[in-house]
């Protein structure tokens, strides 16, 4: 007899490592900009360009932009200006038992931000991030799929299905486009604040690459060229595509792409009629990339001989198995009261930070909790505060379909701000509108007994004189004729037609069967 092997590989998880990283430094104003008489408003983002992992560490690279809304000390008829830094991040997690071969999945999320005047030139940051990392191996085995030259009643095959991880990559692409201002608005005169970020993200894979294509959602705020000390507010969709090279990518495959606005540039030029109204962007958007395979593969189980013994070497081993993936899109929103804040004339610009602060897991459903950071520029009925930002927090709750799952299960997500949205009640209460994108990813961690040796010897004789010629047996909870025909050294075939049952039926509790030992040969 020979053993046929199947050749499997799962994905095994090596760690997950948590650490904080502190982020510190000082913008000072350029020459061109008026002194800073307070902050208006502050946001900064994280981008992760490189994760990879070593001997017991993971290193990472990214950077961190930051853009500064302030009033200008002074009596000016506009006040505020802007000012820019970027924070190079360059790093390392500790993290037992990784080794270069590995997956990484890493995040940094911004944990806490503060930003302090130092004097009417300097403004100091000091940023928390947490990171969080994950790293896993490939590790291929053989195990038996089947006895050659034993009949297969005396085998017992199941079928199972592995989803593993082929290919992780980091990568960026650049778009380049331009705005257009309309007639309508005016020309610009100081660009303060440009927001970028992705939107309708759509993927094909073909051989070899993935095809990516989704908008940009630009949203300058900027000084007008009218004269006037009102501050202009504008949103435009810009449609791009993009195309990657990704080796292991095909079309039988699930590619899990995350999008985030690494950088962008943004200048303003002037039309034919010398009218500064034409915005040119470069953005770098980094994708984080992983391709993922499900296939079906068949193993034997367990096994019987009625001429020989066997003796199974079987390892037990843990893999993910794949549950559920579900994309979802929702809405959230708040009416939100001001609270120790002047009144609201013009609301200028609204943007938000969503944050998931749990996941759990039900029936057939994920559960996911949060908030969105939102941040809400504009102007006031108020002579010593013209200009004001408000913070406020929407509550976030979805329940996402995720059929199969269970308590206990594994979800993970991902997410993103697809659309934002305010109206004004009245002077000091606006309805907040946010649409978010959120995929989910259920798994479960399945133990599983791999058989990799068979050995064959000669019967013990007097243990197979001991077994009954024939015997009445009834049947308990769980057992079936093939476990029925290996204890007693019986033909399954035989068995089934001696009780007048097929070979697949089930057995009841109770059940009686007559049972007739085989010996082959004799």
């Amino acid at each position: 007899m020979e053993l046929v092997r199947e050749n499997i590989t799962i994905n095994k998880h090596i760690g997950e490592g948590r650490s904080q990283l502190l982020l510190e430094g000082d913008i000072i104003v350029p020459d061109v900009k008026p002194d800073i008489s307070s902050i208006l408003r502050a946001e900064a983002n994280i981008s992760v360009s490189r994760a990879s992992a070593s001997v017991g560490r993971i290193a990472y690279n990214g950077k961190m932009n930051i853009n500064v809304l302030y009033l200008a000390s002074g009596a000016e008829e506009s006040p505020v200006h802007s000012i820019s830094a970027s924070a190079i991040i360059d790093d390392f997690l500790n993290m037992e038992g990784v080794s270069p071969n590995n997956w990484v999945n890493l995040t940094c999320e911004l944990a806490n931000v503060d930003y302090r005047v130092v004097n009417d030139r300097k403004l100091n940051y000091r940023a928390v991030v947490d990171v969080k990392a994950d790293a896993w191996e490939n590790e291929s085995f053989d195990a038996v799929q089947s006895i050659g030259g034993l009949p297969a009643t005396q085998q017992k095959n199941s079928f199972f299905t592995i989803s593993n991880i082929t290919a992780k990559q980091m990568d960026s692409f650049t778009i380049q486009d331009e705005i257009v201002l309309p007639q309508n608005m005016p020309a610009v005169s100081e660009l303060l604040q440009t927001n970028v970020r992705v939107t309708n993200q759509e993927i094909n894979t073909a051989g070899g690459r993935i095809d990516i294509s989704g908008d940009l959602v630009v949203s300058p705020l900027y000084k007008g060229d009218d004269g006037a000390s009102v501050i202009e507010f504008s949103e435009f969709i810009l449609p791009f595509n993009g195309s990657l090279e990704v080796a292991n990518a095909h079309e039988n495959c699930y590619v899990d792409v995350s999008l985030a606005v690494a950088d962008h540039l943004v200048e303003i030029a002037a039309n034919e009629e010398g009218e500064n109204r034409i915005f040119t962007l470069e953005v770098s958007v980094a994708a984080d990339i992983e391709i993922s395979e499900s296939r079906e593969v068949e193993i034997l189980e367990d096994a019987y001989c009625i001429e020989q013994n066997l003796d199974i070497v079987a390892q037990g081993l843990n893999y993910q198995r794949l549950i559920c993936r579900n994309k979802n899109q929702f809405s959230t929103k708040e009416v939100v009261s001001l609270e120790n804040a002047p009144d609201i004339l013009q609301v200028l610009q609204v943007n938000g930070i969503a944050r998931i602060e749990e996941t759990k897991v039900v029936d057939d459903k994920v559960v996911v909790e949060g908030i969105v950071e939102a941040n809400m520029l504009y102007i006031a009925q108020s002579d010593t505060d013209p200009l004001y930002n408000y913070t406020a927090h929407v509550p976030i709750r979805q329940v996402v379909e995720t059929k199969g799952a269970k308590a206990g299960m594994e979800a993970s997500t991902s997410h993103a701000i697809e659309n934002i949205s305010f109206s004004m009640m009245s002077s000091n209460e606006v309805d907040l509108r946010f649409t978010l994108g959120i995929d989910v990813v259920v798994q479960e961690t399945v133990s599983r007994d791999f058989v990799q040796e068979i050995e064959f010897s000669p019967f013990d004789l007097e243990a197979l004189d001991a077994l009954p010629s024939m015997t009445i047996l009834v049947a308990e909870k769980g057992d079936s004729l093939w476990s029925v025909a290996k204890e007693y050294n019986a033909d399954l075939e035989e068995l089934a037609a001696i009780n007048d049952l097929e070979p697949s039926s089930e057995l009841c509790d109770g059940q009686k069967l007559l049972v007739v030992k085989k010996v082959a040969n004799q």
